[in-house]
Formats: C-alpha cells, structure tokens, sequence
C-alpha cells in the first residue's frame, strides 16, 4: 500500500503550486517512470491474469479484413504486433502503458496545472484502471483526447479519437454525440439534438453488444459498491462549478464549455446509483478526468493562491486512495504486494 500512496503524494507534491503546462522535466521523468512502473508490473492488477489467459490463447486473425471485421481491433492489433516480435506477455503491458501515458499526459498538458492533473489521474485512472482493465483504460485514453478536441471546438477530431478508442473497448462510442456538441453553446437543445442525430449511429456500431449489455448492466444481479463510493467522489466539485461558475467562466473561457460538459455528464450518471451500480462502475472512469479538471479550475477561484484551492482536491484524491486499500478486499488481493519484473519474484514492496 505504502508506495501507492507514496507515489501519488511525491507527483502531488511536485506538482503543487505550478500553473505551466510545459513543466517539460516533469512531465518527462514522470512519463517514463510511469511506463515502467504500469508496464513491468508482475502479478499486479485484478485483470493481469485474465489478460494473461487472452495472450495465451490469442490467434491473431490470417487477414487485415478479418482484423477489421472482428470486435475491439485496435486491441488485437496490439496483441498480434507484440505477438509477431517474438516478444512475452510483458510487453503487452509495457506497449499499452506507453500509449496510456503519452494520452494522460496530452490530455494534462493541453490544461493549466497540468502537473496536478497527472497527479490525480494516479490514484484511480492509472492505478485502478490503467493497471488492471487495459482495454477500457485505452478506450478512455482515448476519449481524454477526444475532451481536448472538443475543448478546441474540433468535432471531426472529437469524433475521430472516439472512433478510435472503440477499437479498443467498444463501450466507448456511446460519447459520440459529443463531437456534435463542439463549439456550440451546450444546452438541453442542443444534447437532445447531438442524441438524435448520433446516437442511431453509436447504437447501430454497438448493436451487436447490446445483448451483453443488457445481460451485464440491465438484468444482472452483480452489484459494485465501490462504484457509488466512487460517483460520490467524482460529483463532489460539483457544487463548486455551480456556486463559483461565473468566476470559473470568466477566467478560463476556453475550457469552461468542457467543464459544463462534465457536469450535465456527472447528473447524467446519477440514476444508475439506484439502476444499475455495475454500468456506473464502467462509466465513472469515462466521466472522471472532467471531474478532475472541474476540481482543478475550480479550486484555482476558491482563493488568491490556486494551491489553496487545490489542496481540497489533493486530500480527497489521497483520502480515497488510502480508504480504498485500507478496506478494499480487492486492493489487497490485486495490487499488495507491488511487484515488477524487473525484480523478479523475491523483491516486493
């Protein structure tokens, strides 16, 4: 446990205080530390094994129209790429990290105190997603890039990114709409205009998931606490948009239109508490690094000194992390001991 904590309170220390979104050094050391600490992990992740089993009994497809053909191409490319190489199952895992860290830290840097939100995309995105459920943690790095698209107002380029996260989890293409929503005022309209017109479109891609879906989401009877835990973590700096939102708009225009998007999609979330907690636990890391970004601008307006602000940010983030592996039975049994291959088996921490 220690050095998960450990690690989030050194990249929140180095963080705190710096508005720069070059802070080149740091984004530098913590991208390679990053990728070997995510990609060389052994035994470590509560997917690692199930992946372990999908590399084992991989055929990657005899044609590229084949590849195309099947479900979640972008994933099997990868697998078949590393595969081809001569190389091991670690690899895998190193390629995927690479990808995951390079998107993390594109999408901090296209914001102000950008190392802050590297910082706290670690205790959740990268620790419980990144390493552990790779396919979704790449579909969702992905739609990060899409986020900044469309804070440039670029809907070809919104849309494109969430294509191409599809490739990797196929949930992911239900964002679509948003690529409507780019450079216009969001508002009731125009969502239930951008759903009208995209959201056939994402539901014709993912027509062939929809029983899974609804055996998974719909009927099942398989519950995940962890995921309410983790809604009311991702709607806490939701007050402060609404009760700071004029001061929030006039400092940071440009990145404002995104932070309502976050918003209207954290509300949007909220009837699954009651519907469907399984369906929240996946769409809460989709909805999460624009809640982050909420909690970043946000707390910037709370006083004279942005880091004033951002402490609440920093607390709350170190707070779950530290009560998640106090009380998860799944942390203890996934993620304690750390372990690395680089190591070996007989070094652990």
């Amino acid at each position: 446990m220690l050095v998960y904590i450990g690690i989030y309170s050194g990249l929140a220390l180095s963080a705190f205080g710096k508005q720069s979104q070059r802070n080149t050094l740091f984004f530098a050391l913590s991208g390679v530390f990053l990728v070997w600490f995510m990609g060389f992990r052994y035994e470590t992740g509560c997917d690692y094994f199930s992946y372990l089993h999908r590399w084992i009994n991989f055929s990657p497809p005899d044609s590229a129209v084949r590849l195309l053909q099947g479900e979640e191409a972008g994933f099997a490319f990868l697998q078949g790429s590393i595969k081809a190489s001569g190389l091991d199952y670690t690899w895998l895992n190193v390629a995927a990290s690479t990808i995951l860290v390079l998107c993390y830290i594109k999408f901090a840097r296209a914001h102000q105190f950008a190392p802050l939100i590297l910082a706290l995309l670690f205790p959740v995105i990268i620790i419980q997603l990144g390493m552990s459920g790779i396919r979704q943690a790449l579909a969702g790095a992905f739609l990060m890039l899409a986020f900044n698209a469309f804070a440039r107002q670029e809907k070809l380029w919104t849309a494109v990114w969430i294509l191409i996260g599809m490739q990797f989890h196929a949930s992911v293409v239900m964002f679509l709409p948003i690529a409507l929503l780019a450079g216009r005022e969001i508002n009731t309209i125009t969502l239930a205009v951008s759903l009208a017109i995209l959201g056939p479109v994402a539901g014709l891609l993912l027509a062939d998931r929809f029983d899974t879906y609804e055996s998974r989401y719909i009927e099942g009877t398989v519950t995940s606490g962890g995921a309410i835990i983790r809604y009311a973590l991702i709607f806490m700096p939701l007050p402060l948009l609404i009760v700071h939102r004029q001061k929030i708009k006039r400092a940071f225009p440009e990145v404002y239109p995104l932070l309502k998007l976050g918003a209207l999609s954290i509300l949007a979330l909220a009837p699954l508490v009651v519907l469907s907690s399984i369906a929240l636990h996946r769409l809460n890391y989709y909805v999460m690094p624009l809640s982050i970004l909420i909690f970043v601008y946000a707390g910037a307006v709370l006083s004279k000194k942005p880091q004033h602000g951002h402490l609440l940010a920093v607390l709350a983030y170190g707070g779950y992390s530290l009560s998640w592996f106090l009380i998860s039975r799944h942390a203890q049994l996934c993620y304690v001991p750390y372990q690395n291959t680089w190591f070996l088996e007989t070094v652990t921490f």
